[in-house]
């Protein structure tokens, strides 16, 4: 049996010289509050941790194994507000594993898969993996990419995935009501409401600009989502079901140009990017909904527009490797329902439909304290506003805030 094994130790070596594996490390940990109307949470945390390992063959084959993980107890400002609750707490944990095969030029192929499972509490008395939201993400997926000219690249992407809510069923659709003791919309009675299969065809690119002499990058993605709902069947107008299922198309659209240039008033290294985004996307539903207290249906409830922008500036200086650098962000959203009515204060409702208003200021600051360490100080403030006035159970106009002061690893 040993002679066996001692013949295959020089393969295994020579197995182990013929692959290269590059590490990567990155972290962080901070700690901060978060701001809603003039209430404040209590002081909490934010963990995460990324780590990765690029192993490179002789052959034309790479492969990259990762692992990322997040811990929020700081409340988001981009998270849902329901009324009277500034608790919320979120865990995730993720798998990937990519091959990146060479072809010929600059082209590459990038087959994948994945796994991810989210851990969302909402109160303080809730256990980890009994949240209401609580999901989990299977995926594959293959990309094409051609790096024309480092960092330069365009990609294209066909996903496909699976979202589970395990816990949905359980604790909502058996009540019939949702967690405040109101009806639920028809659509939600169902067990599996929110489970779905997805399609994900997707593009992307990155240049210089002009090409003889660059003084912007021009950066632009495209994206279409064809979602399948797993149990959810479309409502009548007598409140209810048909036989058929709801589908949602998603098509997204984004771009950014950015203008890099010299600072000398932050030092010999200083460096100034400017840049300006926009966005827009479209989700058409086949979905209506029956509104069970007011007995009111409202077609093609969950179609809208969502048109964003604004302006974005980083300066940087210092040691090139490891600078200092401040951020400042301003970005408008508006989010309009096609179908979706408003509401007065009392619920009864109106003609118009739904419109939602979103400024977003982010602020941060980042220092290096030690090699690969870096100190950080992040801020985000947000007004909301809509013409939806009805907010018994969740808030459409208010203001948040929060704050977030830590360490920042890469290795």
């Amino acid at each position: 049996m040993l002679k066996p094994l001692l013949a295959l130790l020089p393969l295994l070596a020579s197995s182990a010289r013929a692959l290269e594996w590059t590490p990567v490390l990155a972290g962080s940990l901070a700690g901060g509050q978060y701001f809603f109307e003039g209430q404040k949470a209590n002081l909490s945390g934010n963990a995460s941790l990324t780590a990765a390992g690029l192993v490179k063959t002789k052959g034309s084959w790479s492969y990259l194994p990762m692992y990322s993980g997040a811990y929020r107890g700081t409340k988001g400002i981009d998270d849902g507000v329901g009324s009277g609750t500034l608790f919320q707490q979120q865990m995730d944990h993720a798998f990937s594993f990519t091959g990146i095969r060479k072809l010929e030029g600059t082209w590459r192929v990038k087959p994948s898969a994945g796994y991810k499972r989210q851990f969302l509490k909402e109160t303080r008395d809730e256990s980890w993996g009994k949240g209401l939201f609580d999901y989990e993400k299977i995926s594959a997926g293959l990309e094409l990419e051609n790096v024309y000219k480092e960092p330069f690249a365009f990609r294209a992407g066909l996903d496909v995935f699976r979202v589970r809510f395990p816990n949905y069923e359980s604790l909502e659709s058996r009540s019939g009501a949702d967690p405040f003791g109101d009806p639920l919309g028809r659509e939600l009675a169902p067990k599996r409401v929110l489970d779905t299969n997805n399609l994900q065809v997707s593009a992307s690119g990155s240049r210089p600009f002009p090409a003889r002499d660059p003084k912007y990058v021009v950066n632009g993605a495209w994206s279409f989502l064809y979602k399948s709902f797993a149990d959810q069947r479309l409502v009548r107008s007598d409140g209810q079901f048909e036989n058929s299922g709801r589908r949602d198309l998603a098509h997204t659209l984004g771009g950014t140009i950015t203008r890099p240039m010299p600072a000398r008033w932050a030092g010999p290294d200083g460096r100034l990017d400017l840049s300006f985004g926009l966005n827009a996307s479209y989700v058409g539903s086949n979905q209506n909904t029956f509104d069970a207290t007011f007995a009111r249906f409202i077609a093609d409830s969950y179609s809208y527009w969502t048109l964003g922008a604004g302006p974005g500036a980083t300066v940087s200086w210092g040691d090139r490797k490891a600078p200092a650098w401040a951020t400042a962000s301003l970005r408008w959203s508006r989010q309009t329902y096609l179908g979706r009515l408003v509401q007065n204060g009392d619920g009864v409702y109106g003609s118009a439909k739904q419109r939602h208003d979103r400024w977003t200021l982010g602020l941060g600051y980042g220092y290096p304290i030690a090699p690969k360490l870096t100190m950080t100080f992040r801020t985000n403030v947000l007004w909301a506003s809509s013409n939806h006035k009805n907010e018994k159970n969740y808030s459409y106009t208010f203001r948040a805030m929060n704050y977030l002061i830590g360490l920042a690893y890469e290795y």
